[in-house]
């Protein structure tokens, strides 16, 4: 061999792809709870349309980032981005709260379904630090009457997703109160 054909083949071989743990980890926790990424999205997504705000695009998963995206235009005012942010709280933990009862009244393969379907729409209903991120500009435009009150719920939920060590057992503490709430209901 030339050295010239050494240097072919090298150019010409793939060069691995460097992933990091952190990806890798997003990946299969991703992987584990789609369903649930997928329904705290597209209730972003309902929520903006319902107020009136213009998605960009549409929700997307990107299972190597640190979470999924949903792209709407600025919002200005502390009452939408208030319904946007808890859209998913609402909509997650109902359709937990439905998987959990199906669980209950199943057996077999339909059970292990609907009890990972309720994990995954339970451990994804609490906002997301990305989702908060906003609520301390926006409120700001609430009235002088209830400005307390609206700081008091922008810093209570800025303060609740900025900390994994509180958002964590508060998401399992949420999806267990969700199970056991659902019990019997079948």
């Amino acid at each position: 061999r030339t050295p010239r054909a050494r240097h072919i083949i090298r150019r010409n071989r793939v060069a691995p792809v460097p992933v990091s743990v952190s990806q890798l980890a997003n990946a299969l926790l991703t992987l584990a709870v789609w369903p649930g990424i997928l329904a705290h999205e597209y209730a972003h997504c309902v929520a903006c349309r319902l107020t009136g705000v213009a998605v960009v695009s549409p929700p997307s998963l990107r299972p190597f980032e640190d979470s999924a995206v949903l792209e709407h235009e600025p919002v200005h005012r502390f009452g939408t981005d208030l319904a946007i942010t808890l859209a998913p709280f609402v909509g997650n933990s109902i359709l937990a709260f439905g998987a959990f009862a199906v669980a209950d009244a199943t057996a077999g393969t339909a059970n292990a379904l609907a009890i990972w379907l309720g994990v995954c729409f339970g451990f994804t209903a609490l906002p997301s630090i990305t989702d908060t991120e906003t609520l301390l500009v926006t409120v700001a435009s609430v009235p002088n009457p209830l400005a307390p009150l609206g700081s008091v719920v922008a810093h209570s939920l800025r303060g609740l997703t900025r900390s994994a060590w509180v958002s964590g057992p508060v998401t399992f503490v949420w999806t267990l109160v969700l199970l056991s709430g659902s019990a019997g209901l079948v």
